[in-house]
């Protein structure tokens, strides 16, 4: 289809469509183009350079801090020559001087140029106000008022200044009317900056001494800032006793190995006497307090107890021998045993009582014991106290940070306020110098010459630009129309858009449009070339019925369809036409026959086939009319009666020629096409919208088994020269 093609194909075909209103839409750009290049006044430019460099010698920078001073850096400069009272200025110097015939070219240096301010153009040296009293000598030149600001539209010169990067200059170009303007303007730029340059040096040298002097001695300036922070850290030192943080971190840390040391040998010590201690308990636990007399065991009544024991122990051996624990004289022996045993146990505790002595051994470790306790306490008395002090040893080293800190933003706050005071002193010292030498750092490199030719307008830039902005111009009209016409262009257009083939084009009827027959030899042979297309697009598959519709209502369908009727009436096919727009018929109208009976009747069973068939005048042609309009029309054309009326009827004609109503419209012709063996669609350039035709197609396609065999285009306004010699009457009725 056409969406298909190629972009600049289809650019193309849009151009020559619309050439008429492209061509008229490039002639008037070029035109004004044209008339805008010849009739603009001419311009002249001038060019003059002036030089920023930084200053050397004794003339040394004094911007502080970013104190809000002018800087003369040639970006600045560059950029504060584009502001209206650069430009007031500069306008004033060329009036003034234009005015007394001033040579701005003779001041290139410094000295000539603050004279030519302050001596020549003021004409007041004692003027506090150099450039307010120029400004005003202007306005008295000019006769404005001096207080009344000049607009920038009149000034008579255009500035543009533009720095050449890494050289520190900048060009100042002057455009004019005149060539003499445009040189006193380039040259007036130049030395307004140089004397501009100088003054605000001067200025910023000013205020940058009184600045620095405030900064210095006012209350709670720098100097008094400083005594107080020196004062600060002379009394943190007394009462801190704090000047180094290694030194004391050394001591301290000699302080604790010596703590460290002490207590360690003082926890050997107690665990020495601890376990000293603990041995010597044992030991005393073990030795009884007193001892017995060595006669105790050599007492007669004691030796004789015990022969007595043994005897009894060893008959009691015997006897458990020979006999259980529970005989008689088992239990008399061992009762025997008890009782010597209790009588040495007694004859014992009194021999003992009446001999016991001191044990000297255990005197001597409860002695030892008292005094091993005694050296513990002592000891961890010692201790304890060591822990204390290496407690407070170790709070001193964690407060050593602390101080050292303090100290330090003691010492910071302290050398910062001396490096500002220095850096004010040294800068103090700068501006008071620049002061006293008045130089700044802006010379003139080079003067405007008078220009020999004009800049503006370039007539053959602008023509070839006036050209390319024409056809741009142009070609978006062309593309603009396109957009908002959405109606199918051409027959040709139509074709490729739709992507069906153009069978045939017919022409503009002037006359007898209504007539059961055309009158016009170009109509006539246009739809001989309709029916020879048709039977040509069907030689493989011959069309029985023929459907012609039509994407949307007044587009020629009727008329198409009654006339290709004819047209195959005369080729001798016996050929029915059939109304079978039932909501808005119109063929019976050809002929003034009664729209009813006719395709309605018999659908609904109310008349039979052959009372609805009309005949006409032309032979070979029979008329089908709709009948009265239905209230259900898609549903009769939908009806099995419908199928079976179109099988009847094939049987008797050798084409059936259905007039459909407009696809876009209402469902019937879907219908219609179901039936049909082939379809036409009715287009009209220049009126049919591209999207309903496109979608009408698109609909036909949707039809299973539907053959859409071509467009044909309606109301084509055809050239009549070529049938001229073939028609003699088209000559003579002046087609």
């Amino acid at each position: 289809m056409h969406r298909d093609r190629s972009v600049l194909a289809q650019l193309t075909d849009i151009l020559s469509r619309r050439r008429a209103y492209a061509l008229s839409c490039f002639a008037l750009v070029l035109l004004g183009t044209a008339i805008v290049t010849f009739t603009a006044t001419p311009v002249y430019r001038a060019k003059a350079i002036v030089q920023i460099e930084q200053p050397s010698g004794f003339v040394l920078r004094t911007d502080l801090f970013g104190a809000g001073f002018t800087r003369t850096l040639p970006q600045e400069q560059a950029e504060m020559l584009d502001t209206y009272p650069y430009k007031a200025l500069v306008d004033s110097i060329v009036i003034i001087s234009q005015n007394e015939g001033i040579l701005l070219s003779q001041y290139k240096t410094s000295e000539n140029i603050r004279a030519l301010f302050e001596d020549i153009l003021c004409k007041s040296a004692s003027s506090p106000d150099v450039e307010g009293c120029i400004l005003s000598r202007a306005a008295q030149i000019e006769r404005r008022a001096p207080g009344a600001p000049k607009e920038e539209e009149e000034f008579q010169q255009d500035i543009r200044a533009r720095l050449v990067e890494d050289t520190g200059l900048i060009e100042l170009f002057a455009e004019a009317s005149s060539p003499r303007r445009a040189q006193n303007a380039a040259n007036a730029a130049a030395v307004a900056i140089v004397w501009q340059n100088e003054r605000l040096r001067k200025e910023e040298a000013r205020n940058t001494v009184r600045f620095i002097r405030e900064q210095l001695e006012a209350p709670g300036g720098v100097k008094q800032q400083l005594a107080e922070a020196d004062e600060r850290l002379a009394s943190f030192k007394r009462k801190e006793a704090f000047l180094d943080a290694g030194e004391q971190v050394r001591a301290l840390m000699l302080q604790m190995v010596e703590l460290s040391n002490r207590q360690w040998q003082g926890n050997l010590r107690l665990t020495d006497l601890r376990t000293r201690l603990a041995a010597t308990r044992l030991r005393l636990g073990q030795e009884p307090s007193t001892l017995v007399s060595p006669t105790i065991y050599e007492n007669p009544t004691v030796q004789e107890i015990k022969k007595q024991l043994v005897i009894a122990e060893a008959d009691l051996l015997a006897l458990q021998a020979q006999f259980t624990d529970e005989h008689p004289r088992v239990q008399s022996a061992v009762a025997r045993v008890e009782a010597l045993r209790e009588q040495l146990r007694q004859e014992a505790s009194r021999i003992e009582s009446v001999q016991r002595l001191p044990n000297p051994v255990y005197q001597e470790l409860y002695k030892n014991i008292a005094l091993l306790s005694a050296d513990i306490v002592g000891q961890e008395a010692q201790m304890s106290a060591l822990q204390r002090t290496l407690g407070n040893v170790r709070q001193q080293m964690l407060a050593v940070p602390e101080l050292e800190k303090q100290l330090t933003q003691l010492l910071r706050q302290r050398q910062a306020l001396e490096r500002r005071y220095l850096f004010l002193i040294e800068r103090l010292q700068e501006a008071e110098l620049t002061q006293a030498v008045k130089l700044g750092n802006a010379r003139v490199v080079e003067l405007a010459q008078l220009p020999g030719k004009r800049v503006k307008p370039r007539r053959i830039l602008n023509m070839l630009m006036g050209t390319v902005l024409g056809a741009l111009i142009a070609i978006g009209f062309a593309l603009l129309l396109e957009q908002i016409d959405r109606r199918l262009p051409s027959a040709e257009q139509a074709s490729a858009w739709l992507g069906a083939p153009l069978l045939c084009s017919i022409p503009v009827v002037r006359e007898g449009a209504e007539a059961p027959l055309l009158k016009e030899p170009v109509a006539v042979e246009a739809f001989r070339n309709l029916r020879a297309a048709i039977r040509l697009s069907t030689q493989d598959r011959p069309v029985r019925v023929l459907m012609v519709g039509s994407p949307l209502p007044s587009e020629g369908k009727t008329f198409v369809a009654r006339h290709l009727a004819t047209s195959m009436a005369h080729s001798g096919q016996r050929v029915l036409l059939i109304d079978a727009d039932l909501r808005l018929p119109t063929q019976h109208r050809f002929d003034g026959v009664p729209q009813s009976p006719g395709l309605v009747n018999i659908l609904s069973g109310e008349n039979p086939l052959d009372e609805c068939l009309r005949g006409t005048g032309i032979e070979n042609l029979w008329l089908l009319p709709a009948g009265a309009a239905p209230p259900n029309p898609t549903e009769l054309l939908e009806s099995v009666r419908m199928q079976g009326v179109l099988a009847q009827l094939r049987e008797r004609y050798d084409m059936l020629i259905l007039d459909a109503p407009p696809v876009e419209m209402f469902a019937d012709s879907r219908l219609l096409a179901l039936y049909s063996d082939a379809i036409l669609l009715v287009v009209q350039p220049g009126s049919t919208p591209r999207d309903a035709a496109l979608h009408a197609v698109e609909t036909l396609h949707a039809v299973p088994g539907a053959r859409l065999l071509g467009i044909v285009a309606n109301k084509v306004p055809v050239s009549t020269n070529a049938y001229t010699p073939y028609y003699p009457s088209i000559r003579r009725r002046g087609l």
